[in-house]
């Protein structure tokens, strides 16, 4: 599935992994790791049929993407039997890039898919990967930035006791639940946010 932003900006939704392995990262798309690193771990994930992700692609180029992935084993949203919780592993759009809505689209173009009505996506937001240094603004404001942009898509925030996101305030568990998951799911869901409390909770 494919559109456009506009006639510079082409997005590939759900993109192969071929397709993402033929073009580039754009070389300030490295907040969570150098660019081609991360191109080939995204590509690695497609392939092995572990995630979904969705590009905006320009100038032969990848400049913004957006990638959903099983959770990692090591945490505690993969102790789900159902396969029916996924994360919002990440979403970058390269400097030059931004201001023009790609994170948005491709946000809003995989979910219109369908292939997550019938799940719950997560998103981590986490202090340590926000992009601070370059768009100039504090930890709060980008978590607050992003709060809106999820719950444009059908996100909400959620209070968890998951020690990763629980122990800096500047973090926040969202999660979209579709509108075909079973109520058994969503209890679930709900059981591994408040698995056990930690010592430095804080409520929204």
């Amino acid at each position: 599935m494919e559109g456009r932003v506009d006639e510079a900006c082409e997005l590939c939704v759900f993109c192969p992994a071929e397709r993402l392995e033929a073009h580039p990262f754009h070389l300030e798309l490295d907040v969570f790791r150098p660019p081609e690193r991360q191109r080939a771990a995204l590509v690695e994930l497609v392939r092995e049929g572990n995630g979904r992700v969705s590009a905006a692609l320009a100038e032969g180029q990848t400049v913004a993407y957006v990638a959903f992935q099983r959770p990692d084993p090591f945490e505690r949203w993969s102790d789900d039997p159902s396969g029916r919780i996924w994360e919002l592993g990440a979403v970058e759009v390269t400097p030059p890039w931004r201001g023009r809505g790609l994170a948005r689209r491709l946000l809003e173009v995989g979910f219109a898919t369908g292939f997550f009505d019938d799940k719950i996506v997560i998103a981590q937001l986490l202090s340590w990967h926000y992009d601070t240094g370059r768009t100039g603004v504090s930890a709060f404001a980008y978590r607050e930035a992003l709060v809106r942009l999820y719950q444009g898509v059908g996100f909400r925030v959620w209070r968890t006791d998951d020690p990763e996101i629980a122990g800096r305030i500047e973090n926040a568990l969202m999660a979209r639940i579709g509108p075909r998951v079973p109520e058994e799911a969503v209890a679930h869901f709900h059981r591994l946010r408040l698995a056990g409390r930690a010592p430095w909770d804080f409520s929204f």
